[in-house]
């Protein structure tokens, strides 16, 4: 089938559940730099670059941090945001207290690192 008659043609969202919606949302506000621009009493919603997925945060009560299934090949989390600058956004992470590992390099050309949030839900971020 071609792209032109696919019926699946994108990803308006991502959910991430987190135990204290206000307490996260002001993280990724202030940490990642996300524009929150909607919000109600179990969701926050925030823009992701322009014409991206949206990032919705949920109030869980169970599941918190959400765990990707181990295996050999993926190093576990569910979606990775993109950057121009590995380094510079490892540096701003850093700078905010966050925990991050290494910058690694994929097939040494890509830069990406592994980060969590207050939750513990496992994030990358590349370049």
């Amino acid at each position: 089938m071609s792209t032109s008659n696919a019926l699946f043609t994108g990803i308006p969202g991502i959910f991430v559940p987190v135990r204290d919606l206000n307490r996260s949302a002001a993280w990724y506000s202030t940490v990642l730099g996300l524009q929150e621009f909607q919000r109600s009493d179990i969701t926050v919603e925030f823009k992701v670059g322009e014409g991206g997925p949206v990032l919705v945060l949920f109030q869980a009560e169970h599941d918190v941090p959400v765990r990707f299934p181990g295996n050999r090949h993926i190093d576990g989390n569910f979606f990775i945001f993109k950057t121009p600058d590995a380094e510079a956004a490892h540096r701003l992470l850093t700078d905010h207290g966050v925990p991050v590992t290494d910058i690694l390099l994929y097939e040494g050309v890509q830069k990406y690192f592994f980060f969590e949030d207050p939750d513990g839900n496992r994030l990358s971020v590349e370049d």
